[in-house]
């Protein structure tokens, strides 16, 4: 259920470029997510598209923003500037993750057992032209093997896109940018 005036329990934040192929279905599965578990939810399209990304998107009852910059990273810090979620899913536009599994994601947050949950492209089935061979065998497990080591962390797929913060986590990250 979406609600416009009241709190959400859930921001999907999905950052944007050319996505038309793939937004409807990004949007329908984050939607399915939430009313799965029972959460009111927002969906913020965070986009710099010159296709018909925006328009979908906002058929669907996406809250479409415009970055004032360009750039990945800069597109969801934008974006969570107007998330208003009690909890925030982070996901890529073009469909590389299954949104119809953020209710995992979502889970641990639910408990109260983690501040931020990440979710792994490396345990499951990666289908093939997913992920380049140097970015799955050698590039993101030396990344993540360095960070686990520095940190003390057990994280399996650090450089995922496909994250969930509760909102105090989120406020105490872009408190410190």
């Amino acid at each position: 259920m979406l609600m416009s005036s009241e709190e959400p329990d859930v921001t999907f934040i999905f950052p944007s470029k050319n996505e038309e192929k793939t937004i409807a279905e990004v949007i329908q599965k984050a939607q399915k997510s939430a009313q799965q578990i029972g959460m009111t939810y927002e969906i913020i399209v965070s986009d710099n598209s010159t296709d018909a990304t925006p328009q979908i998107a906002r058929s669907l009852g996406a809250k479409v923003v415009t970055p004032d910059k360009h750039g990945y990273g800069y597109a969801y810090t934008y974006a969570l500037r107007h998330a208003r979620g009690k909890y925030v899913v982070m996901a890529d536009a073009d469909g590389t993750y299954d949104l119809e599994e953020a209710p995992k994601l979502l889970e641990p947050l639910l408990k109260d057992e983690a501040d931020i949950v990440l979710g792994t492209r490396l345990k499951g089935r990666i289908l093939p032209g997913a992920m380049p061979w140097l970015h799955r065998y050698i590039g993101n497990p030396l990344l993540t093997l360095t960070l686990n080591r520095f940190y003390g962390t057990r994280v399996s797929d650090a450089h995922t896109g496909f994250r969930a913060a509760a909102r105090e986590a989120r406020h105490h990250a872009t408190a410190h940018r």
